[in-house]
């Protein structure tokens, strides 16, 4: 094996190995302190009836894209995943997962059309009930991250 090759299947390996650290360690297995902002799913979605929308953007720097995470269904983790790329309205619906941050703030990983998404802070107007979230979303169509501010009353 001549040493260009070598270095190829060592870059792949490491690639392999890395990328199965960052899938593992992606979703935290603590729950969220539920009387903090953000600690509970219901937080997110609703403890009645289904919650409002959070709508707003995603951006790279350069351009801007609608983008709305909807809740589908009351305690439930149940999200319709909306971002707009040109002329086509992509989505996905499904379960997010709550994590925790080092404050025991709540964090939201959640699925997209052609990628994922998470978020980064939170904000609640009053109580525990979330009315901002920024974060990231990854997405098969961007060459990098888009960071995202959705915001609801």
């Amino acid at each position: 094996m001549n040493r260009f090759t070598k270095a190829s299947v060592t870059a792949l390996v490491c690639a392999a190995a890395c990328t199965a650290t960052l899938v593992s360690t992606a979703t935290p297995s603590v729950a969220a302190t539920t009387d903090t902002c953000g600690g509970a799913v219901s937080d997110y979605t609703g403890l009645e009836k289904a919650d409002t929308a959070f709508t707003g953007t995603a951006t790279d720097g350069a351009t801007s894209r609608p983008f709305s995470i909807t809740p589908q269904a009351h305690k439930s983790a149940l999200v319709k995943t909306e971002l707009v790329t040109g002329t086509n309205d992509t989505y996905a619906i499904a379960n997010f997962t709550l994590g925790v941050n080092s404050l025991g703030r709540g964090i939201i990983y959640f699925a997209m059309f052609g990628g994922t998404g998470n978020s980064t802070d939170i904000a609640c107007a009053t109580g525990t009930r979330v009315t901002r979230i920024t974060g990231q979303l990854r997405v098969s169509d961007a060459d990098r991250p888009l960071e995202f501010d959705i915001s609801r009353a």
